[in-house]
């Protein structure tokens, strides 16, 4: 069998969720091997795939849950081999090289996507470990044609943390993906634009970038998530929970272009409560139906999030099946882009070699034992999807924008900050009606790292074209002298921009500032300073 050929698995014969036949065929449509699954909803391993998360909770010890926890999951992963899978699994055991198995569903047994199948045993691993990809699919949708990619390929990466909800690592996260897709163009001679969404991420913030007219081709989602939601930003910071509805409209703004969705957020693969027992044919308690009540404005049990995606926008999508640890999505955000961009690798090929190697140093409570079944494909795009970005155009060589080239080294670490941070970008945005940004607090309060990371964050959108770093005396110095020196280095840092000849005196810096708001009106500069002020347009400094 040759290197990443594609096998098909069918869901045949669908009575109940308890009750179907797998077939499986090659990718000329041969049969290979069939296996009739029969289950009892009364068996406790059953019920434990069914809620995972909550069984292996219930079932661990908190002074040894690591190691309870992957006792569970291998007793837990040879029933599924042998009893989900069957014969099925001893025919894929056979194959030695790297398969992608399309598990295609028919639209009545899409719940058999939401269990966690990549645990099966197949020969002696699970299939996660394995050179064994599973994808899934929902039967009868039709296809839709995309837009080739362009001169370059265009990725946006959305990182989401209001100020209400728990912390987690995404300025390290962020930090760490534009390091490393800055790092991929650069090695491969790649064209690719990476555009940033932080500090602020509300719905209309996230709409108005996906309305460019270029398109996206990918789309990086990072955040807090709950079944069939993902939590962005309201204006004022809070968490805005928005249903896998919302979220497929918004995106289907990139319709056509978007070849491939990460949804690096905890139960972005997971069905609702409510959508779990509809599929099962159990009843739905009332106190159910409240709890999930605000989730479902149409009255209907809201569906999955990645399949939502995948159903509405026809490409490819990776989605998480149980809350994510920071450590673990970093590594293997990582890993992932490195092999799926800079490698050429497919996308399936690539998940399997990027979630052993987050996996390699073992299990701990950054990375648990259930971090094996935790990321899954969904999508007919996603069997074969390669991302080739084009080559960089070459050019001849010409000196750069200053830029923030007069800026100090942008923070390696930024933790801490995420409320003032969200206020200050909002101040900034084109529709506000603010003039200016000032952090003030005592020394060492993170002042200057706080208007370095504002200015560094907002160089990397088109909102500014101009960028000033000044550092007021420190206290005790003279400060005679500070507005010439800012002038200084006001035309040192914004290239042709004139104004020492205009602070010899009061009466002339007088009669220059109209001027001065004029060009800032019509430029945007974007002066910053170690005491945290941050123009936007109309400002005076």
């Amino acid at each position: 069998m040759a290197r990443g050929d594609i096998l098909l698995l069918e869901v045949a014969d669908f009575r109940d969720p308890q009750n179907w036949r797998w077939v499986l065929k090659d990718d000329s449509g041969n049969f290979l091997q069939d296996h009739e699954v029969s289950l009892d909803l009364r068996d406790p391993s059953y019920i434990a795939l069914l809620d995972l998360q909550r069984y292996l909770d219930s079932h661990s010890s908190p002074d040894n849950r690591i190691a309870d926890q992957k006792r569970l999951l291998d007793e837990l992963s040879k029933w599924i081999g042998s009893n989900v899978f069957g014969k099925v699994a001893n025919t894929l055991a056979k194959y030695r090289t790297p398969v992608t198995v399309r598990v295609l569903v028919p639209p009545e047994a899409r719940g058999i996507a939401h269990l966690p199948l990549e645990l099966a045993e197949v020969g002696d691993r699970p299939m996660a470990l394995r050179d064994l990809s599973l994808v899934f699919e929902i039967a009868g949708s039709e296809p839709m044609e995309l837009d080739e990619m362009g001169e370059r390929l265009r990725m946006l990466a959305v990182f989401s943390l209001p100020t209400d909800v728990s912390a987690l690592a995404l300025r390290r996260e962020r930090y760490q993906l534009m390091r490393l897709i800055n790092g991929i163009a650069q090695t491969h001679n790649l064209a690719v634009e990476l555009r940033v969404l932080q500090y602020g991420v509300t719905r209309k913030n996230l709409r108005d970038a996906l309305e460019e007219g270029e398109g996206w081709d990918m789309v990086h989602i990072s955040g807090h998530g709950k079944q069939g939601a993902v939590v962005l930003e309201n204006p004022d910071g809070t968490m805005d929970e928005v249903s896998s509805e919302d979220l497929a409209d918004l995106l289907s703004l990139a319709r056509g272009r978007l070849k491939f969705v990460t949804l690096s957020s905890c139960l972005s693969a997971a069905a609702t409560l409510e959508e779990t027992l509809n599929w099962l044919k159990i009843p739905v308690s009332k106190e159910v139906k409240e709890a999930t009540s605000c989730d479902e404005p149409d009255g209907g049990p809201m569906p999955a999030m990645a399949q939502k995606l995948v159903e509405s926008l026809d490409c490819a999508a990776l989605a998480m099946r149980y809350p994510v640890g920071d450590d673990f999505a970093i590594k293997l955000a990582s890993e992932l882009y490195e092999r799926l961009l800079g490698k050429g690798q497919a996308l399936p090929r690539a998940l399997q070699l990027s979630l052993k190697e987050a996996l390699k140093r073992g299990y701990d409570a950054a990375s648990p034992p259930l971090s094996q079944a935790t990321p899954a494909l969904f999508g007919r795009e996603a069997a074969d999807l390669l991302i080739k970005p084009p080559s960089a155009p070459e050019s001849e060589f010409r000196l750069p924008e200053p830029g923030l080239a007069y800026f100090p080294d942008e923070p390696e670490r930024f933790v801490g900050r995420s409320g003032p941070m969200i206020k200050a970008s909002s101040a900034l945005a084109i529709e506000s009606d603010k003039r200016g940004v000032l952090f003030h607090g005592m020394a060492g309060a993170g002042k200057t790292t706080c208007a370095l990371e504002l200015s560094y964050h907002h160089s990397r959108s088109h909102r500014f074209q101009g960028f000033v770093w000044y550092k007021a005396p420190d206290e005790g110095k003279e400060i005679g002298g500070a507005l010439v020196e800012l002038a200084m280095e006001m035309e040192r840092q914004l290239p042709g921009f004139k104004m020492v000849h205009a602070v010899g005196d009061a009466e002339s810096f007088r009669n220059f500032l109209p001027i001065l708001k004029g060009i800032l009106e019509s430029q945007t500069a974007h002066p910053a300073a170690s005491s945290g002020a941050c123009s936007r347009r109309s400002s005076a400094i």
